[in-house]
């Protein structure tokens, strides 16, 4: 029986209890306050407003580096990871959403000594892992941590991405580790091709993917990435992605995004009955109340929000000035969309069975996006500050937005009857695609959504000793000029002796029943009975992408 859930990332305990009474309460409290148009579009499922209790409170995520967690002590690497620990358990709880080191690699090879041995960072980094898979966020949720690596040339570095793969790999105790999502930076000219220097360390990322789904992959050439540094930008797990700064340089580093809302396409198709200009006008003014609920929201952080501990240890640009309004400028607010082919099928009436049937509809939908973006680049222009379009994860408004639309709209439509929509602008998961075909398909919007996206590509069978398919799949979505990739297949494995791979209800080698199977569905892992409605319902439509 599927257990009902809003967030696949939680533990039902005491703490949970209270701390979702206490978010149902604010919420309410919340909505009350914000003007008509924007509490119905919220109750009407048009608009979500992520951490909608967080809203007058702090911001979703940040960016930042080592040393401006934990200082410049005279650190061990052992002391720094204890540190590190602690520094991110408390940033976490001040904010919504994930923390990304956007150069892990880099940053703690300040920490290595003569006298660290790989096998020794390997145990300490396990010890870290086991750390960040603790329930320390709420007292009921695991901490949103992302590792960014794979650029770092000097010894060190190369030594840290080494012994944090290997620690990855091994788990605990052959069981997989959840947390950190690590991502491998992939650059030409350092890790990318064969005499590069790092070129081993993207081999060794391939080989720990193709048994862990983890890292995923940045691609740090994209149209998108190409004119930053690429040791000043990464992206978090979630594929949250914030780089362009009206009021700076462009970095990763130091910022983050303030908050974010998604629209629901479909809905807006469902009532559009068909007709291309309606559509468009319902996006128009989705897009706009966006906008003015991103404003309040940011105006009302400045004004009431509970962020000094941002300029008590200068955590984010800006924040040398002492000043709320002067530091917060620097983050993004980003407007987010899902189900744009769920949308697109219900406008013209048809379904999307192959990749085939899609193409000839592609620059449509490049259209709407574009189209969104446009707006979102007008919104900089008008407000001065910095917008962005998210192609949105949307984990429990997948399921939700779907609901809603089959009880008041979509009574006897395909696009709401199965349970959810689709994340952004993704072949939906029951299309039979290639994998070219797929990742042809997504990369021209991946340019667009400047506030963050991936493409995922999903296996049928774990590749395990096979990092050269994992290397196809990458190479290609990188040809086809994708931000950021994934690898997704069924990651199921024993309790008691941690085999791994596609189980059955009890395991080959051993015999137990105890099976856990951990899948990936909205940018980080989740064991599968903590899925959410919707995404239990995607999953078991998936299909895998073929060569």
């Amino acid at each position: 029986m599927i257990q009902v859930r809003d967030l696949a990332n939680d533990l039902h305990n005491a703490a949970e209890r209270i701390v979702h009474c206490g978010e149902k309460k604010i919420q309410h409290e919340v909505l009350q306050s914000l003007p008509e148009a924007m509490r119905q579009a919220h109750l009407t499922q048009r608009v979500h407003i992520h951490d909608l209790e967080f809203f007058d409170d702090t911001y979703n995520c940040l960016g930042t580096t080592v040393e401006k967690l934990i200082g410049q002590g005279a650190f061990s690497f052992r002391q720094a990871l204890r540190a590190l620990v602690r520094e991110i358990t408390w940033v976490e709880n001040c904010q919504s959403g994930g923390l990304s080191l956007i150069n892990f690699d880099i940053d703690m090879a300040a920490y290595v000594t003569d006298c660290d041995e790989l096998s020794d960072m390997v145990e300490d980094l396990k010890e870290f892992f086991l750390d960040l898979n603790m329930y320390t966020r709420k007292g009921c949720e695991k901490p949103y941590v992302t590792l960014n690596l794979g650029l770092g040339t000097s010894e060190n570095a190369r030594l840290i991405t080494m012994a944090t793969l290997q620690a990855f790999r091994s788990g605990n105790q052959g069981r997989p580790f959840i947390f950190p999502n690590i991502v491998f930076k992939v650059k030409e000219g350092i890790n990318h091709s064969l005499h590069d220097v790092n070129y081993d360390l993207y081999q060794q990322a391939l080989q720990t993917t193709a048994l862990c789904m983890i890292p995923t992959y940045f691609n740090c050439d994209s149209t998108s990435n190409r004119t930053a540094d690429a040791e000043k930008i990464g992206i978090m797990g979630c594929r949250s992605r914030v780089v362009a700064d009206r009021f700076g340089q462009a970095a990763s580093i130091s910022r983050g995004n303030i908050a974010c809302t998604t629209i629901n396409l479909p809905q807006l198709a469902l009532e559009s009955d068909g007709d291309d200009k309606a559509f468009y006008q319902k996006i128009d003014d989705m897009m706009t109340l966006s906008r003015d609920l991103l404003l309040l929201r940011y105006e009302r952080l400045i004004a009431h929000g509970n962020v000094s501990f941002l300029l008590q240890k200068h955590l984010y640009a800006g924040s040398e000035s002492q000043d709320i309004r002067e530091t917060l400028k620097h983050g993004t607010l980003a407007v987010g969309f899902i189900g744009l082919w769920d949308a697109l099928g219900t406008l013209y009436h048809t379904d999307w069975p192959t990749a085939d049937a899609m193409m000839p509809y592609q620059e449509k939908a490049l259209d709407v996006v574009r189209h969104m973006r446009q707006m979102t680049d007008r919104f900089i222009e008008q407000t001065g500050l910095n917008f962005s379009l998210l192609a949105s994860s949307a984990e429990g408004v997948t399921g939700n937005f779907a609901a809603f639309d089959q009880e008041h709209l979509g009574k006897g439509k395909t696009v709401s009857e199965k349970g959810y929509y689709t994340n952004s602008f993704h072949v939906p998961v029951d299309t039979k695609a290639t994998v070219f075909q797929k990742t042809k398909l997504e990369g021209p919007f991946h340019t667009l959504c400047n506030g963050g996206s991936i493409t995922y590509v999903e296996l049928g069978e774990m590749p395990d000793g096979n990092a050269e398919a994992v290397q196809d799949i990458i190479d290609c979505a990188l040809r086809q000029d994708c931000n950021y990739i994934g690898v997704n297949f069924p990651l199921d494995y024993c309790m008691d002796c941690g085999c791994r791979g596609r189980l059955g209800d009890t395991c080959p080698q051993c015999g137990s029943t105890k099976i856990k199977r951990l899948r990936r569905v909205s940018g980080y892992l989740s064991d599968e009975d903590h899925l959410t409605t919707g995404k239990h319902h995607e999953m078991s439509q998936r299909k895998a992408n073929l060569f």
